[in-house]
């Protein structure tokens, strides 16, 4: 199975220790993005808490959250912020002297200013029992996180596998028109050339074989057999799961490329619809692969 980046997953838990919740975020990324935001004295468990999420994850953007109520949480402080308040005053009085304005600098003057006083917490010791219940959360987290992007990479699946036949359904389409007109073509240049070959006297033989060339020259067989090489390959990375985003994005890259190819070798009205059909379904299992790990 293959694995969706987007996903989320949360767990929580009541415990002797007190109350602990986490939330995983994981949106679409080229390589591994990782934030860990953790309350202050829980900072030492962030290179845990990534080892845990580099053990399940190889793409995407991913966020942690931990939000913590514990019994053994000392309280919080409410702290002086003694540049901002000196500041504060300072312009204060400033004004004061420099407009003459009466009266003194007051408390109250100084403490509506935002960051005058802060709310911190205080540095404490979690405790085995707290660390051992919030790392188990993010496991926890981890695991529901899984599920949807697995649930997801089931969904993706199926839209790429029917991408890929739509694809190969094209290139089945465009070989047609292009053997039909193949013969059409011949037909004309030779028509033309023989045209030439009264006005200038040309060996017909040297004509029959330039016509040959530059029908050739517009043959599509060969991009269309490479073209179809890469959706069986496409098919053989879903079929193998695991992480494979970036495999299937160099197929992507690799089919547009081919049907690039093929645009620029037809000549018709007819075989030019097709290819903008071939080119869309192309974009569309590009655009789904983005999403795939």
């Amino acid at each position: 199975m293959i694995r969706s980046m987007t996903g989320y997953g949360s767990a929580s838990a009541d415990s002797e220790a007190g109350r602990a919740s986490v939330a995983v975020r994981a949106l679409n990324h080229r390589f591994l993005d990782l934030a860990v935001h953790l309350p202050r004295r829980w900072q030492d468990l962030e290179p845990e808490v990534r080892r845990l999420v580099q053990s399940r994850v190889q793409r995407g953007r991913l966020e942690v959250s931990l939000q913590t109520t514990m019994r053994d949480e000392e309280a919080t402080a409410v702290v002086v912020s003694t540049p901002v308040v000196a500041g504060v005053v300072n312009a204060l009085r400033q004004i004061q002297s420099q407009y003459e304005l009466a009266g003194k600098v007051r408390l109250s003057d100084v403490i509506r200013f935002p960051g005058a006083l802060e709310v911190v917490e205080t540095d404490g010791n979690p405790g085995d029992e707290g660390r051992r219940v919030v790392l188990g959360l993010v496991e926890s987290a981890l695991e529901a996180l899984d599920r949807m992007r697995l649930a997801e990479g089931g969904t993706l699946e199926r839209d790429l596998l029917q991408a890929l036949a739509a694809i190969e359904a094209a290139a089945t389409r465009l070989e047609a028109a292009s053997r039909s007109e193949r013969d059409t073509r011949r037909e004309a240049l030779l028509e033309r050339l023989r045209t030439l070959r009264d006005e200038l006297g040309l060996e017909e033989a040297r004509l029959y074989q330039e016509v040959v060339r530059l029908v050739d020259r517009q043959d599509v067989a060969e991009e269309l057999q490479r073209l179809r090489s890469h959706v069986g390959q496409a098919r053989d990375v879903l079929r193998g799961g695991g992480p494979c985003g970036k495999r299937l994005d160099f197929l992507a890259q690799e089919l547009a490329r081919e049907a690039n190819t093929v645009g620029s070798k037809s000549a018709s009205s007819a075989m030019a619809r097709e290819v903008v059909d071939l080119k869309g379904e192309i974009e569309r299992f590009r655009e789904q692969v983005q999403n795939v790990e």
